[in-house]
Parts: C-alpha cells; structure tokens; sequence
C-alpha cells in the first residue's frame, strides 16, 4: 500500500492558459483542487491503482489557512491515515518545489526527494527510486537533500517527500513527471 498525502495541499504552478486559478494564503497557492497538488497527488493515485497498487490519497489541505502549522498539523492527520490504514509500506509527502531565480523569475525544476528518521531505510527507498526513475528517464531527479529535520518522516519506514516540478514549472509539467514518479513506484 502506498500512501500520498500533501503537507502543503495548495502549492500551484504556474499559471497558463486554460490553467488559471485564485490565489489563497500566497504566491502560486490556491485552494482549488483541480490547479493545486492535489491533483497531482490524485494522478499519482491513478497511475498505481492502474497498476494494480493499492493507494490511499489523502486530500486534506494542512497548510490552508495556516501555512505555518502545516506539519504539524499533517503529522496528527497522518498518524490518523496510518493508524487507519496500518499496511501501509511507503509514505509519499508530495510537493511542489519553489525556487527562484536571481531576476526574480520562478525557476523550472525537475524532482527532488528529502528524507528523514528512520532515515536509513527512508534513504533505501529514496535512492532506489531515484535509480529507477534515472535509468528510465535520464535527468528527471535532482541530488537527495539530506537533512536534520523530521518532515514528519519519522512515522513510517517507508516516508520520503517527493518534490514535483516548481513554481515556473506548468501543472501538465507536473503531470508529466509525476507519471515517471509513478513508474518507478511500480517498478520498485
């Protein structure tokens, strides 16, 4: 079983046509769920149930209206998922990154994996589907960010948080590479 869920639900992308949205609590945050990570936590979701892997989405917004609250508020609904759902083998805190450049323009980004405790195994798996991800699709990742904080990962040996394209980045960007998430979860 895999379960996705997202400590920062309304991140966005950037706006294009036929891609636009009001923004709430931010730059390139919105409460719609057909424009935020939502979406792409819910085509993750597709892509393994296709795949004939069980997943869990978990569409609570945790950092809407308090963005500073976000993860602690999404450990307590993540302690609730996994109690809920207790075969749960990997834990997926899927993102949108944010990183601009020195003009001020949103930088492009392609995916980045952060971990923490039960770091070692949360490294394992990390780095096995950055592998399969690499050798499927040659340049998808960015380097692992190892670092001291919990991220809320220290609740399951499976947990990593999955950072799918960036503020410059369009959602069918996001789509995109979310799909190359999904194959590698499948493979792995």
């Amino acid at each position: 079983s895999v379960l996705i869920f997202h400590t920062h639900g309304t991140e966005a992308f950037a706006p294009t046509e036929g891609y636009t949205y009001e923004e709430h609590g931010g730059s390139f945050r919105t409460t719609d769920e057909a424009c935020n990570m939502l979406a792409v936590g819910q085509e993750l979701a597709r892509l393994l149930k296709e795949a004939g892997i069980h997943a869990v989405h978990d569409r609570t917004l945790y950092d809407y209206p308090d963005y500073t609250a976000s993860y602690d508020t999404a450990r307590t609904g993540l302690q609730q998922q996994l109690q809920k759902y207790p075969t749960v083998k990997l834990v997926i805190d899927l993102h949108r990154d944010s990183a601009q450049q020195e003009d001020g323009s949103q930088w492009t980004t392609k995916a980045a994996v952060n971990e923490h405790p039960y770091w070692e195994k949360n490294l394992s798996t990390a780095l096995k589907l950055q592998a399969i991800m690499e050798k499927n699709h040659e340049g998808v990742t960015r380097p692992l960010d190892l670092r001291k904080q919990r991220f809320n990962q220290d609740l399951s040996t499976g947990a990593i948080i999955a950072e799918i394209g960036a503020v410059g980045n369009t959602q069918q960007e996001a789509m995109n590479g979310v799909s190359a998430l999904a194959e590698a979860i499948i493979l792995l």
